[in-house]
Parts: C-alpha cells; structure tokens; sequence
C-alpha cells in the first residue's frame, strides 16, 4: 500500500475506530458525564452519557464525509488532484487529533485525574505542526488552505501566502509545546496563536495581492 492509499484508508479507520469505542465506552460511563472544561483544565460541565460517547465520533463521520464529497464538488479539481496525498494526510491528521481528543474526554469519567488542558494540548500543538507541514503543498481551491478574497484569486497569492502560513502554523504548534509546562498560561498561548497566525496570514494576503492585483482563471 503506498502512502496515499494509507492515509485515506487510515481517515476512515480512524472514524470506525472511534464509532466502536463510542459503543465500547457508552455502558462504562455515568449518566451524567463530563462534557466541558474551563481554561484551568477542570471539569465544569457535565452531560448525558450518550453525550459524551457519540458527539464526537459523530463529528468524525460528519468530517470524513467532507472530505469524500470536496474533491467531486471542487471547482479546482485538477489543483484538489495535484496535492490529492497532502489531501487526505490532512485528513487523517484531523481524524487522529479528535479521536485522541475523544479519548482524552472519556478518561475523567473512569476514574483517571489530570489536567486536561495540559493533555489536550499536545495533539493540539501536533496538528499544528502538521497544517504548516502541509500548507505549502497546497494549491488553490475553496475548501482547504488559507482562503480569503486574494489568494483565491491569484495564484502567486495563494502560494506566497501558504508559504508564511505554513511557518506561522509550525512555529503556533512549537509555542503550545513549549507552553506544556505551565498550565494557567496554555489556555491563552492558543487564544494568542490562533490570532496572530489568522491576524498575519489574511494582512499578508491583502498586501501581496495589492502588489499584483490580477485574477487567475
């Protein structure tokens, strides 16, 4: 099996995985489960236990069959094909980050005590990681990548764009590793990722497309 077909055999995997862990867990969790977390990592919200089982395997379904039906409705479908092994690495780093989040969210109601925003920011800061790996690989289309009025109207946009893109996802995912040891700091080293790389990447777009104001067919 070559690395595409694993990957995509692996995004759906993953969600039949999660769908039977869902069943495995139902029987074993209180009726009234944790659901929620504050910025601290402790528990603050609790839900039915057919809640905290199936809504995110539900999720994973829901995702996976994006990802099916994109590359038939894209209007680029020829630059979808041309990244098509990067395509579904994407998916599967999606449907691994939540089945570990699934996992993460199971362990309070069986008996296991830690802070969760310290565990669940690991996959968190990976998945990172893992978008600015790919980012650069990507070519213009609607459905995946940076897409603002710019880079989707200019190739040269699009590629410069997912260029810094891809360092400033790397370098968010980097902050969150090393923000793993101090807790009360984590919640808000994400909040600070997530704008500053939104905040950098859709400026940036907007000033080289005023450099080259031209639209790609």
């Amino acid at each position: 099996m070559n690395s595409f077909k694993f990957f995509k055999a692996g995004t759906f995997a993953l969600a039949i995985i999660a769908v039977l862990l869902a069943f495995m867990a139902y029987g074993a969790l209180p009726a009234s489960a944790p659901i929620h977390w504050n910025i601290n990592g402790e528990v603050d919200g609790f839900g039915p236990s057919w809640e905290a089982a199936f809504l995110i395997p539900i999720m994973m379904v829901f995702v996976l069959l994006l990802f099916i039906i994109i590359p038939k409705i894209e209007v680029f479908k020829e630059n979808l094909k041309s990244f098509e092994k990067q395509y579904w690495i994407l998916g599967y780093a999606i449907q691994l980050f939540f089945l570990l989040f699934f996992a993460i969210t199971l362990l309070p109601s069986l008996g296991y005590v830690f802070n969760f925003s310290q565990v669940f920011m690991l996959p968190m800061a990976m998945l990172f990681i893992t978008i600015g790996v790919l980012l650069p690989s990507f070519k213009r289309n609607f459905f995946v990548g940076i897409r603002t009025p710019w880079t989707l109207a200019n190739d040269t946009v699009w590629k410069k764009t997912h260029d810094l893109g891809g360092k400033a996802f790397i370098l968010a995912g980097f902050a969150l590793l090393i923000s793993l040891p101090f807790p009360n700091a984590i919640f808000f080293v994400l909040i600070a990722d997530v704008i500053i790389v939104l905040a950098a990447t859709v400026l940036y777009s907007y000033l080289e497309y005023r450099k080259n104001p031209k639209r790609d067919l």
